[in-house]
């Protein structure tokens, strides 16, 4: 059992088999996959949520190694039950929103996905299923929603949630009536509509909503094109991976645009402020002449005031106001303002050369914005920017929660805030604390409640506290260990005075693949 995307799990099962389960509005859903497409699902997913990271331990710890003994489906209802002796995984498709639980003893012990626990389970109702249903009173209850101002594809799906979004936006449309749906539902066929022939597509074709659809027939008007896979499984197992495509490319395209618009709006800003600094810089040349003026006046009196009136060496008929410092003689006013003008052109050659560097930036980043609107494909896309070790590009998000060998807890911070948070609010003093020592890191916590962390315990927190730090790629790397007591706060946010510690020197090991993550 693994953790498969930001709402989804995976299951081993025997002869290379996968059953993914998905709890995201995207494509909910229970699949059974092969190896290679979980993989597919699995890579450039997004990272799973918390409540996806609890519930993977509770489904470990109730049903690992558990024998199913039925998968069904509610009649009347969109919700899936996965039955075996130990517990339930009862996974909603619908309204209020997709959710996956999990129940044993008659509990919901864990819920994850974007709804509320699809717990309890709804009373089964064999009038609702679509081969059941009268279409008079299909159309009635449609009717009554309707007055509620439902949408129609909202009401018809209320009214019989066995048709599925995709036949319940075709009768809200009038592409098909309730008769005709029922009548060609009779017998099924794998159908899939893709805005192109399946090999063919792109990701952004595959990008939209409603790009991939999955029918148990052909429609009446089809959008794109209509294959018909050998059976249902393949059917569904290719919509995943096609809608799972292309919501990780709309994802990463939204990303990048994002990116590459502030780019361009910070250089942007930065031309305007170097144009408007370069025009507020002082002309050399007529610092020049003014400091000519004074030394062709080096006869004229010392000013008693602030400024003196000279003749313009240039033109005679013209006199020039100068601001002096009257504790000074003319001449040295003279050096100050040639001094002046050599320093004015020094800044304005070092704007102009930083305007045409932020211009030919500027001009980079627009004509990337232009590329990432026509990408059609993810290798299209300009590559992430790629956080330093032991940075986290999601600081905030609350720490790292790992496992050791053991089965201690072990928390690691993810940013400088994160790190005072962790330390000084969540750590409790008899925990461990520990820091790579004299360079940047992450504070790590290993929880000790009952004093039962051992040296090897300890080692391992070590471990991961040196691979996250500024010493990740040394071979090996100090690291402070101390009981949380012995910190304290020390100014700003993620710095700290340790009254005393050990110091362990150990490899920095990368805990992902390695320690179960919580």
């Amino acid at each position: 059992m693994r953790t498969a995307g930001r709402h989804a799990l995976s299951f081993e099962l025997p002869r290379g088999h996968r059953l993914y389960v998905e709890a995201a509005r995207q494509s909910p859903g229970l699949f059974l996959c092969s190896r290679e497409e979980e993989r597919a699902l699995r890579d450039g997913s997004a990272e799973p949520s918390p409540a996806a990271r609890r519930a993977l331990l509770l489904v470990r710890k109730h049903l690992e190694g558990a024998r199913v003994d039925a998968l069904r489906r509610l009649p009347g209802t969109r919700v899936l039950v996965l039955e075996s002796g130990r517990g339930l995984l009862v996974l909603r498709l619908s309204a209020p929103a997709p959710a996956l639980t999990l129940g044993v003893a008659g509990e919901a012990l864990a819920t994850m996905g974007e709804g509320p626990p699809a717990w309890p389970l709804p009373e089964a109702d064999e009038g609702r299923e679509l081969l059941r249903l009268d279409p008079a009173a299909f159309a009635a209850e449609v009717d009554a929603h309707g007055a509620r101002g439902w949408s129609p594809a909202r009401a018809a799906l209320a009214a019989c949630p066995g048709l599925g979004p995709v036949l319940a936006r075709a009768l809200a449309t009038g592409a098909l009536t309730f008769a005709d749906v029922q009548r060609r539902a009779a017998a099924p066929v794998p159908t899939l509509v893709t805005p192109r022939a399946p090999a063919s597509c792109d990701d952004a074709l595959l990008a939209g909503r409603d790009a991939v659809e999955l029918w148990p027939f052909a429609p009446p008007a089809p959008a794109g094109v209509v294959t018909h896979p050998p059976s249902w499984l393949e059917a569904a197992a290719a919509a995943l991976v096609a809608r799972a495509r292309g919501a990780r490319f709309a994802t990463r395209r939204q990303e990048a645009a994002e990116r590459v618009r502030l780019r361009a709006a910070r250089l942007s800003r930065l031309e305007a402020h170097l144009t408007d600094d370069a025009r507020g810089l002082p002309l050399p040349d007529a610092l020049r002449r003014r400091a000519e003026a004074l030394l062709a006046a080096v006869s004229a009196p010392t000013p008693a005031g602030g400024e003196v009136r000279v003749p313009d060496p240039y033109d005679a008929e013209r006199t020039l106001v100068i601001a002096v410092d009257p504790r000074l003689s003319l001449p040295r006013n003279a050096d100050r303002l040639f001094e002046k003008a050599r320093r004015a052109e020094r800044a304005a050659r070092r704007l102009e050369e930083r305007l045409r560097e932020t211009r030919r930036a500027l001009t980079e980043a627009r004509r990337e914005e232009e590329a990432v609107g026509a990408a059609r494909n993810a290798a299209d896309l300009p590559a992430p920017p790629v956080a330093p070790p032991g940075d986290d590009p999601r600081a905030g998000a609350g720490p790292r929660t790992y496992l050791t060998t053991r089965g201690l807890t072990l928390l690691v911070g993810r940013g400088a805030r994160d790190n005072q948070q962790l330390t000084f609010a969540s750590a409790r003093p008899d925990d461990w604390w520990l820091h790579a020592r004299d360079v940047p890191g992450a504070h790590v916590v290993l929880r000790d409640p009952e004093g039962r962390a051992t040296d090897a315990d300890r080692r391992e927190a070590a471990e991961v506290a040196a691979f996250f730090s500024a010493q990740a790629r040394e071979a090996q790397a100090d690291v402070h260990v101390t009981r949380r007591r012995n910190v304290r706060p020390g100014g700003a946010p993620g710095r700290v005075r340790v009254l005393q510690s050990e110091t362990l020197r150990v490899p920095p090991r990368d805990p992902e693949g390695r320690l179960r993550r919580r």
